[in-house]
């Protein structure tokens, strides 16, 4: 049989993975408030500021309405001073005997109700106002006009007419099968080839789902996409290489010393002369290189090659030829 020492390597690995390029926020614009649309400042294609008005709706029902709300509150303010003025004069004649206690309740339970349709008329007038501002839609942030859904003399009822992609910040989304050889972590470069651009782009990954498709077993991974020259576009198909571990050096063996039976991983270890199965967890896979997670330690001797598959716990073993534990460099 052979044999080997557990070294200690800096094992990487490059995963291809495939996804496309979206905008970091897309946003369906449509209207607070409902009315006819009477002017589109905008149309696919176009790029627009933060600010900058997209659509507007007719303003003249809520100009009338604001007119009115105005109406209503100067007449609410006024009868709630003739009200307060009119408690306060009984509040004098109650003082000389010439009132009631009772009327002078009754006048000031009026003028309170009074102050209360003031404040409610102002809270409504407060409302026409803002109603008012939201006939002109504007946009929420510098973006670029991708759809539009709606032209002048249609009805917005809430519904998108625009529709913005946020300008310079593309990010990729790349599917990640949960059978890789080792999990994707946040700042592994990744190097994109984008449908439609020449060269690739180099990036780092920034977010990590922490969640397994149960369809696809696959997890999705994001990062940003640099495009100073304009060349990416938002949906573009794009295929991705992440290079992952390389971060510390671990124990590792050859691919062919691990070996997995009822769904348990494990290698055939010797000690003192007995060959003896140990559980272990594998890492990165790199060519014939397999790291191991907690299980074997750098040194140890264990078998590898076809007789690994064949050798049975508890056999004696006698090496003919000591060996020492390789370099890193020197692993096979």
């Amino acid at each position: 049989i052979q044999l080997e020492r557990v070294v200690a390597q800096q094992l990487g690995a490059t995963l291809s993975a495939s996804g496309s390029v979206r905008a970091r926020r897309v946003t369906e614009i449509g209207s607070e408030v409902s009315g006819r649309i009477v002017r589109v400042h905008v149309d696919v294609g176009d790029t627009v500021e933060e600010g900058a008005a997209l659509f507007q709706i007719d303003p003249e029902p809520y100009r009338m309405a604001l007119a009115e709300a105005k109406a209503g509150l100067a007449l609410a303010q006024a009868e709630s001073d003739n009200a307060s003025a009119e408690a306060a004069r009984i509040a004098k004649l109650v003082e000389l005997s010439a009132a009631s206690q009772q009327r002078h309740d009754q006048l000031v339970t009026q003028a309170e109700v009074a102050r209360a349709r003031v404040a409610q008329m102002r809270a409504g007038l407060d409302r026409t106002r803002r109603e008012l501002a939201r006939t002109t839609v504007v946009a929420p942030y510098a973006a670029n006009v991708v759809e539009r859904a709606a032209h002048e003399g249609s009805m917005s009822t809430g519904a998108p007419v625009i529709v913005l992609q946020e300008r310079g910040a593309l990010e990729f989304v790349v599917n990640v099968p949960e059978a890789s050889s080792a999990p994707v972590r946040r700042e592994d470069p990744v190097r994109l080839f984008i449908e439609g651009v020449a060269d690739p782009i180099e990036s780092r990954v920034e977010r990590v789902n922490a969640r397994v498709d149960s369809e696809t077993r696959t997890y999705q991974v994001r990062g940003l996409v640099q495009d100073p020259a304009g060349q990416v576009k938002a949906g573009s198909y794009l295929r991705a290489e992440l290079t992952i571990g390389r971060e510390v050096p671990r124990p590792s063996v050859h691919r062919s010393a691990v070996l997995t039976r009822d769904g348990r991983t494990f290698v055939m270890r010797v000690q003192d002369g007995v060959v003896s199965r140990t559980p272990a967890r594998v890492g990165i896979r790199a060519g014939d290189r397999i790291a191991i997670l907690p299980g074997v330690e750098v040194g140890d001797l264990i078998v590898r090659g076809p007789g690994a598959a064949r050798i049975a716990d508890g056999t004696r073993v006698r090496v003919k030829q000591p060996l020492q534990a390789a370099r890193a460099e020197d692993a096979p």
